[in-house]
């Protein structure tokens, strides 16, 4: 068994398959049970959103990671491998230790899944073999909600600080329509007592988020009131900040990561440590050394292929009109470039006009593909909608044919960036770096 029969189980399940269910946490509430609930037995750090989840959840793992703590963090989804899901410090589990604790689980994944007569899906499975490794490997957890907030399978952990980094218009099919809607199935994870970190500022969408802490009794620390940023600026390979938390000011301080809304995920994140663990004071070296060591793979990313003369290629996994004009905007302020190539698919779900439009500030031109699953738009989709745009548009039908299309066709002075889904930076960070 092992790796292999988890990674057919998983593909069998489908990763999509999900969406099509009503939302309940029966399942996952039944495997936990049956396993003695892994998943109340750390302190736990929860971390919904619309943007900048994973970016916080790695920023936080790292400033815990500092202090000591042995950090398991749980992430989704991921660009080249499962295992890229679960993580121990930085680094996500091996194929072997992933296989480990399938094995482990799948004599009770039998069990629940007799009783119930119906089996867990793709993103519950791979949750309950996180809180069942957690349990006996780390000290504290990270963990990412999968899907919106309040049915997430992930939302079964009593975490002492929920996160909500931003929110936006994405998967408005399963989550609402507007924002409003949106934030109150996201404030769903804040818990009885807890802390709700908040990184977003629209006063509407604050409400709703109120409404939801004042109802079981957490507190809210708001950014740009209780805690923010005092200094962003671009340094060589990523920002120099400066951060006030609600319990100090720490400066200059070096983020390894591109972007502008970086320096906000860091305050957010050392906010939420500090909240975590009120009684330990982050010094300056720890939280210098936190946010130093900091890497996530896909977010404006920036490699060079081996052949000295190709562009520069970067990759950012922005998938709605929110994520497209952060990259825009760092690409732009931050990058040295004559011209841009975008290689860009997009899944069905996504406004793709509003990220097209985008893109068109940055007046490149676009290389349309599809990646390898079922949920992408067609590449003449995108062509329509970038060429209505004014864009340059051409279309290569999969990422690794887009890629190479874009590096041998790059003036000098271009760059090549991949970007519009998870799927499509995958595939393309695979061509680059096998």
């Amino acid at each position: 068994m092992g790796f292999a029969e988890a990674q057919a189980h998983l593909d069998e399940l489908g990763v999509d398959a999900m969406k099509a269910m009503a939302p309940s946490t029966h399942r996952i509430e039944a495997i936990l049970e049956l396993l003695n609930h892994p998943e109340h037995s750390l302190p736990a750090l929860h971390i919904t959103g619309t943007n900048g989840k994973t970016s916080t959840a790695r920023i936080a793992a790292g400033l815990l990671g500092a202090t000591g703590l042995k950090v398991g963090t749980y992430t989704s989804p991921h660009l080249q491998s499962v295992t890229e899901r679960i993580s121990l410090g930085g680094d996500h589990l091996s194929e072997a230790e992933f296989g480990a604790v399938y094995d482990h689980l799948r004599p009770y994944l039998g069990v629940v899944e007799g009783e119930l007569e119906e089996r867990l899906t793709y993103f519950e499975l791979l949750t309950a073999m996180f809180f069942l490794w957690a349990a006996d490997a780390v000290d504290v957890v990270v963990v990412e909600v999968g899907l919106g907030g309040r049915w997430d399978a992930t939302n079964v952990v009593r975490s002492s600080v929920s996160v909500v980094t931003n929110i936006g218009l994405d998967h408005t099919a399963l989550l609402g329509e507007d924002r409003l809607t949106i934030a109150k199935e996201k404030s769903g994870i804040i818990k009885p007592d807890s802390t709700a970190v908040i990184g977003e500022l629209d006063p509407g969408v604050l409400a709703v988020i109120r409404d939801e802490a004042e109802g079981v009794g957490a507190a809210m620390s708001l950014i740009e009131r209780d805690f923010g940023v005092i200094e962003n600026n671009i340094a060589v390979g990523g920002r120099f900040l400066s951060l006030r938390s609600s319990v100090r000011e720490y400066e200059e301080l070096y983020l390894p990561l591109h972007g502008s809304h970086q320096g906000t995920n860091a305050a957010v994140a050392l906010e939420a440590v500090t909240r975590m663990f009120p009684e330990t004071m982050l010094d300056d070296d720890v939280v210098g050394e936190g946010l130093a060591t900091v890497k996530v793979a896909g977010r404006l990313e920036s490699i060079r292929p081996n052949d000295e003369h190709a562009p520069t290629v970067v990759l950012d996994v922005a998938h709605n009109p929110d994520g497209m004009s952060a990259l825009v905007s760092s690409l732009l302020g931050e990058f040295a470039f004559e011209g841009v190539i975008f290689v860009v698919g997009i899944l069905a779900d996504k406004d793709h006009v509003g990220m097209l439009a985008e893109l068109a500030r940055a007046e490149g031109r676009v290389v349309a593909t599809s990646a390898r699953t079922v949920r992408s738009i067609e590449p003449k989709e995108i062509r329509d909608a970038a060429e209505a745009l004014g864009l340059s548009c051409e279309i290569k039908d999969d990422v690794d044919t887009a890629l190479d299309h874009a590096l041998r066709s790059a003036a000098p002075g271009e760059i090549v960036c991949v970007t519009g889904s998870h799927y499509v930076v995958g595939e393309a960070r695979t061509a680059l770096l096998p």
